[in-house]
């Protein structure tokens, strides 16, 4: 019998990442609110976590969703902001607060780091972005593009799969020689 070593293993399981729970419906039918200058904020232990200002959202009340034009989300971590995403259109489940972005999707974080993809998943239980679409990230002299990516809300602790691009040695670690 062949053992695949456990550092195989453990790419393995990285690859296949955890599935994401799938909670949007297509909205059928009028919306039951329109909403101008929609804002949604949660907070945590008396600190803002996120806010997402729309300047037009449609509500359906039996899906318990909220389609937003043009979203912005602000994140932030201990109080402070730490990153600002943009997109065409977004829909929120409104019993979870998990986002979705689409069309023309970028996250700019304060430190730097653009993301940019045309749909953006938020799991707002986990605190973690994520999709399965092409992606591009810059940061510094890193620039790299994939097809799935998942990160916290300010670009710090990111994957990303099927990674292609160009990583400066210094940014590596270690030593250039």
């Amino acid at each position: 019998m062949k053992t695949i070593p456990i550092f195989f293993t453990a790419l393995l399981l990285l690859a296949c990442g955890e599935e994401r729970p799938v909670d949007f419906f297509p909205v059928e039918g009028d919306p039951d609110q329109e909403i101008e200058k929609f804002t949604l904020r949660q907070s945590e232990g008396g600190e803002l976590t996120w806010e997402l200002v729309a300047e037009l959202a449609f509500v359906w009340d039996d899906t318990h969703q909220a389609v937003a034009k043009h979203p912005r989300v602000d994140f932030y971590k201990n109080g402070e902001h730490v990153a600002v995403l943009n997109a065409e259109e977004g829909t929120v489940n409104l019993l979870t607060n998990d986002m979705e972005a689409r069309t023309g999707v970028v996250v700019v974080s304060d430190a730097g780091a653009v993301l940019e993809t045309e749909v953006l998943g938020w799991d707002n239980r986990q605190q973690r972005l994520f999709t399965e679409r092409a992606v591009s990230y810059e940061k510094g002299g890193i620039s790299l593009t994939g097809s799935g990516f998942e990160s916290d809300a300010d670009l710090t602790d990111w994957k990303i799969r099927h990674p292609r691009g160009m990583v400066p040695p210094e940014e590596l670690g270690g030593e250039v020689f």
